[in-house]
């Protein structure tokens, strides 16, 4: 009896695991949204909701509009970009595939502008 109890609890527990592990992974992937090749995705929320705005590699260093200016909540990379804050002065190196969903309480509270390639 103890040996079909033990074989029952192991074959329980190994069917949870299998149906809970792809159902996370599956929701994790899905939150992150896409973003152009050769752009970094940038939001003002977390959890890629909020102000919307897309930065492009060619177009050199720019200053983050007033709505995202100290305030990125979220970002997606989909190239590698230098993110920078003036005062004082930090660089964070961003690479392709890079992304956050809850980014405000980190550098995204201070970021003020970004550029192409590594820092």
């Amino acid at each position: 009896m103890k040996q079909q109890l033990r074989a029952w609890t192991l074959a329980a527990a190994l069917a949870l695991t299998a149906a809970l592990v792809p159902a996370g992974t599956a929701t994790a992937r899905a939150a992150q949204p896409s973003c152009p090749d050769g752009s970094v995705c940038l939001w003002s929320g977390e959890g890629f909701g909020g102000s919307y705005w897309e930065w492009t590699a060619r177009s050199g260093y720019r200053d983050l509009p007033p709505s995202l200016h100290d305030h990125v909540g979220s970002f997606v990379a989909s190239t590698r970009a230098c993110f920078i804050n003036w005062g004082p002065v930090e660089k964070r190196d961003v690479f392709n595939g890079d992304w956050r969903s809850r980014y405000l309480g980190d550098f995204g509270g201070r970021m003020d502008g970004l550029g192409p390639g590594g820092c």
